[in-house]
């Protein structure tokens, strides 16, 4: 079953029209098609200056990359996927041992209305919800998860924030109104 599903998502990612790019940022239009065993199609774009690893990577090989998809962030950019990259290399530091190398994530960044959701929802396994700490925080982190429902898009996420957030207040009502009006499970990690 996995080879038809992976040679429908080829053909629908070869057939498809490609929407603008504020629909459907480049690295998302890659990941479906690699997700799918093709090679991508999309010009990739350069890389950027290269940055120091703050955290040794262990001996001893190559290290397993993992994905997480993160919804609510204000862009796609590397700026905005790097708070979150910032949040994990915080938590590796407080001796959280499930993020292990915080360099091994690779944190994606997708708009809740994507068209790409649902089908990222059934291929990908971890997704986060980013929210910020100001006034506004609830209401745009609720719609984003009210387009997630309506979309398709995933059931169970981790709860990722600025550091000081804590599990009362925002994170705890959040937590609530996601399962008891859209049936969201939100992890929250705060302290």
């Amino acid at each position: 079953m996995g080879m038809d599903q992976a040679a429908g998502l080829r053909k629908w990612a070869t057939t498809t029209p490609r929407p603008s790019r504020e629909a459907c940022p480049d690295h998302v239009a890659e990941m479906l098609v690699t997700l799918g065993g093709a090679q991508p199609s999309v010009p990739s774009r350069p890389p950027g200056p290269a940055r120091p690893s703050t955290a040794p990577r262990p001996a001893g090989g190559p290290e397993r990359e993992m994905t997480l998809m993160v919804l609510g962030l204000p862009g796609t950019g590397a700026h905005h996927t790097g708070r979150v990259k910032e949040l994990f290399e915080s938590w590796a530091d407080e001796g959280r041992e499930w993020v292990g190398n915080p360099h091994a994530w690779r944190v994606v960044a997708l708009p809740a209305g994507s068209p790409h959701l649902p089908v990222l929802a059934n291929e990908q396994s971890r997704w986060a919800l980013w929210v910020d700490a100001d006034q506004e925080a609830f209401r745009r982190a609720y719609r984003v998860l009210k387009q997630v429902a309506e979309h398709g898009g995933p059931q169970r996420m981790l709860l990722v924030h600025p550091p000081g957030v804590g599990r009362q207040g925002l994170l705890s009502n959040l937590r609530h109104a996601a399962a008891s009006y859209l049936g969201i499970e939100l992890l929250v990690l705060a302290r």
